[in-house]
């Protein structure tokens, strides 16, 4: 008995995390400068210092809201178009091309690296798999237990 109260308000909170769009981009902004972080602190590698550090962590709070708005646009598409497919093909793109774009007015005011296009796009692109990979498990999972009941 007490463990379906838990359930219930563990699947509570994640929905209610997932709802507030900002709340999910804090949290990984959150956990990604904490992953970047530890081994810096461990000695691993080199610090950032300078100005760099500063643009790399608001460069990294965008590129997770670009990410997190595309929940945005897949909850806009999901009312018209069936295919979930098609709706994660769609979203990918339109933020994908958002990324490129907010990269290259970086490039006007800062100098890239030279591979910045390519190593972003790997990046992101890996990030977008994983997430696909997330609701895809977990979209099964939930027909799974809804098909036992």
């Amino acid at each position: 008995m007490q463990t379906n109260k838990f359930k219930g308000k563990v699947e509570n909170l994640y929905s209610k995390i997932l709802s507030n769009k900002l709340i999910t981009v804090c949290i990984l902004f959150t956990v990604f400068t904490l992953l970047d972080t530890i081994p810096i602190l461990l000695g691993l590698w080199p610090a950032k210092i300078g100005i760099g550090l500063y643009v790399h962590l608001l460069s990294r709070f965008v590129l997770h809201s670009i990410l997190i708005s595309g929940l945005f646009i897949f909850d806009i598409l999901r009312k018209t178009i069936k295919s979930k497919l098609i709706i994660y093909a769609i979203t990918f793109v339109i933020t994908w091309a958002l990324l490129l774009i907010y990269l290259w007015i970086n490039g006007i005011f800062i100098e890239l690296h030279p591979d910045a296009f390519k190593d972003l796009s790997r990046s992101y692109a890996f990030m977008y798999g994983l997430l696909g990979a997330v609701i895809f498990i977990s979209d099964r999972t939930k027909k799974l237990v809804k098909n036992k009941n």
